[in-house]
């Protein structure tokens, strides 16, 4: 009897009890603290689905068509067991990301050996990236270990006649899609390839083609349908049209600066005081994604029905030109700097997997799946360039493919090693324990440990570490103030969740019409944070207070809230004691939690 696959299986078994343990271990050390700003939308879906208000978030009015459907989905079948569903969704995340290991083990052994799927695994195990991701609510990490299974698939129905297997790669890259639109490109790539790359005539790999597609249909249908009833358009993805409307608005506002652009209720001319020493975005984004027009409607795709953002918008090739030219200028630089960051685990990680790919010829049979591989992390770059604005997390899906490629690379070290220690005559680096176990393992240490604090760092782990409890403490508090839903403005969405909101971004306009925007939103509470810079008049509403008797101030009696928010109860005209009262006694938080 064979044990080796029993043994591999019970090695896998291990290894993915041990990813679990690293994550719930890492989530108990580092502790979270407010949802992320993403992960309060998909948490938010998620109630609304539950509680039969339909696919709505919290932030723009309507159907939210920006997200695919999959991750809330999951969140809301969870929160059937956690009664929370910021829990929820992390612990969706924590089972998907501790499972990664698996595909990517799967991957590895089918484009070098079993041994280096071992390594690419612990790898993937272990990278401090990777980690963060499981306990936090991102749709990104699902998707990874949802792409990885697929590509897997697919480098293994590259080397089969089966016509099975590419059923199972449309169904995988269906679910890839149904989390992140992004998926639909790499099922687009793995057509070209069992159309180009598989074994057989013309008719039998149309076959293949079409079980794929079909699968692939089949799991897209009610995503599209569901679009169209909410657009009257058909679409694969609202993305795509949701960014490319977005991108426009950058590029009007570069070309012609203070000009409201595809402004359906009047045009408005954004005044050169506006602008300002800005906390990350340039003025033409925030203008981009928070302006509003002369009738107090809001603009960018955050602040509009999507709906209505997506109609009669397709993107034209001399758009997808225009945007492409600029991205490559504007994101062709940032792409070498994430490459190069402390986050990712440069110098180490690039470097061995460019070690990994490119120390050996490519053997004819190893070519397809490695070729594909490589164009499947080369999309999402790719789709960098049509965005005229920059994440890191849209860089996150590399980390586990440089880790396949890497962990070739860490084998090719040792073997390297090996020979070099026997041709020099050092006998003791020559043992095959040290040069395949020690050698490697001590630089795949290094890999694995130098990203630790630069993935502490990256603004989406920040958004959601332990200091950002003060912000939940103080969400959950308004949130008890009344048993009526409100509204809240801020910067940051993450306090509205918490409080059981609605939420509004400060628009980006004249100070003026801000105050005018607060009825028009149907806003109760202003958020403002001590430490952002926005606008001209969101700095003067920080140091003299929003200049209107309906700004009732709220007191935190918490000394870190306080240090942290300025918070205002606003009375809207014509709801509860409206306009042309006094200025109203202050409130006192008396909650010992803030």
């Amino acid at each position: 009897m064979n044990r080796q696959p029993r043994r591999v299986w019970l090695l896998l078994t291990i290894i993915v009890a041990a990813s679990f343990a690293v994550r719930v271990a890492a989530w108990a050390y580092w502790q979270t603290g407010a949802i992320e700003s993403e992960g309060a939308e998909y948490a938010r879906i998620a109630e609304n689905l539950r509680n039969g208000v339909g696919y709505v978030g919290l932030v723009t009015p309507g159907a939210q068509l920006n997200f695919n459907p999959l991750f809330p989905l999951l969140i809301a079948g969870t929160s059937a067991l956690t009664h929370d569903y910021e829990l929820a969704g992390r612990l969706v995340a924590l089972v998907m990301g501790a499972l990664l290991p698996l595909p990517v083990f799967g991957v590895a052994s089918h484009l070098f050996s079993r041994r280096v799927g071992f390594i690419a695994a612990l790898l993937t195990l272990l990278h401090p990236l990777l980690v963060h991701l499981s306990f936090t609510v991102f749709s990104e990490g699902p998707y990874i270990t949802l792409l990885l299974s697929s590509v897997y698939l697919v480098v293994r129905a590259l080397d089969s006649a089966s016509i099975e297997l590419w059923l199972l790669v449309g169904g995988a890259f269906g679910f890839s899609y149904l989390v992140r639109a992004e998926g639909a490109a790499g099922f687009a790539i793995a057509v070209l390839f069992a159309l180009t790359a598989t074994q057989g005539d013309l008719a039998i790999r149309c076959k293949r083609v079409a079980a794929a597609v079909l699968v692939f249909g089949a799991l897209a249908l009610p995503e599209v349908i569901f679009i169209y009833k909410a657009t009257g358009e058909v679409h694969l993805e609202g993305k795509s049209t949701i960014f490319s409307y977005t991108a426009r608005r950058i590029l009007a506002a570069e070309t012609k600066p203070g000009v409201d652009f595809e402004s359906p209720g009047g045009r408005h001319e954004v005044p050169s005081s506006v602008p300002n020493a800005e906390s990350g975005q340039r003025w033409e984004e925030k203008w981009a994604f928070y302006g509003i027009d002369a009738n107090l409607n809001g603009m960018g795709f955050p602040m509009r029905p999507h709906a209505e953002v997506m109609r009669g918008k397709d993107v034209t090739l001399k758009d997808a030109f225009r945007f492409f030219e600029k991205g490559v200028r504007q994101n062709g630089p940032e792409l070498l700097r994430r490459l190069s960051s402390d986050w990712i685990g440069a110098p180490l990680l690039p470097a061995l997997a460019l070690l990994g790919a490119l120390r050996r010829p490519w053997r004819r049979s190893q070519t397809p799946g490695r070729l594909f591989v490589l164009l499947v992390g080369a999309a999402p770059v790719v789709a960098t360039f049509f965005a005229l604005w920059s994440e890191e997390r849209y860089y996150f899906v590399l980390v586990p493919l440089l880790c396949i490629w890497a962990a070739n690379g860490l084998l090719e070290a040792g073997l390297w090693t090996k020979a070099s220690s026997t041709a020099a005559g050092w006998n003791v680096l020559a043992r095959p324990a040290i040069s395949y176990g020690i050698v490697p393992g001590l630089i795949g240490l290094a890999t694995i440990m130098s990203p630790i604090q630069g993935v502490r760092r990256v603004y989406v782990f920040v958004d959601s570490a332990l200091p950002t409890r003060v912000d939940k403490e103080v969400g959950l508090w308004i949130g008890r103030q009344q048993n009526y839903p409100v509204k809240i403005m801020d910067l940051s969405i993450p306090l509205a969740f918490h409080a059981g909101a609605q939420f509004t971004y400060f628009p980006y306009c004249t100070g003026d019409l801000a105050l005018r925007y607060l009825d028009a939103a149907r806003v109760d509470y202003v958020v403002l944070r001590r430490r952002e810079k926005f606008t001209r008049y969101y700095e003067e509403w920080l140091t003299h207070g929003i200049p209107d008797h309906r700004a009732e101030l709220v007191q935190l009696s918490s000394e870190a809230a306080a240090d942290k928010f300025v918070i205002y109860r606003w009375h809207r005209t014509g709801v509860g004691e409206g306009a042309g009262r006094a200025p109203m006694q202050t409130q006192k938080v008396v909650s010992t939690g803030l």
